[in-house]
């Protein structure tokens, strides 16, 4: 059986069914209409942070000109932070010493990404905060005011 096509002299040109480029037209912009609204939507969530990151930044500069800024509370707080940081690096050395140990082979399992994330997290974090705290150190006498 042969499909039956109207006569293109005999049919009104609005009758006709919308090719299919039309179609994939109408699909690819309501396709960037959601992306347009979803980007809206990820400005706004993002918008939420900074203004969180401000109001850090804003307390960080209201303390500046506190006491709260002295050495005698500024050099201790980097103190516990090299060592909390040093702390967990060796806490990750240790871990993954012990895991490569011939005695572990045995029972060792691969670590899943949930896990392999957690170490990064946290081997990324504490190299941050030594070279934050280097890098406060080495500012911090240029432009201080005391």
């Amino acid at each position: 059986m042969e499909a039956q096509f109207p006569n293109p002299d005999t049919v009104n040109e609005h009758e006709l069914p919308a090719p299919p480029r039309d179609r994939s037209l109408w699909l690819a912009m309501a396709s960037t209409v959601g992306g347009l609204v979803q980007g809206a939507c990820a400005v706004l969530v993002a918008s939420s942070s900074l203004k969180g990151l401000v109001s850090v930044a804003a307390l960080a500069g209201a303390l500046k000109a506190s006491k709260l800024h002295s050495d005698i509370v500024r050099v201790p707080l980097m103190a516990v932070s090299v060592l909390l940081s040093c702390l967990s690096l060796f806490v990750l050395w240790n871990a993954h010493r012990m895991r490569n140990l011939p005695s572990a082979r045995w029972r060792k399992r691969p670590l899943t990404s949930r896990q392999w994330l957690a170490i990064l997290f946290s081997l990324s974090l504490s190299l941050l905060t030594l070279v934050l705290v280097v890098y406060e150190a080495m500012l911090h006498p240029l432009f201080s005011t005391e």
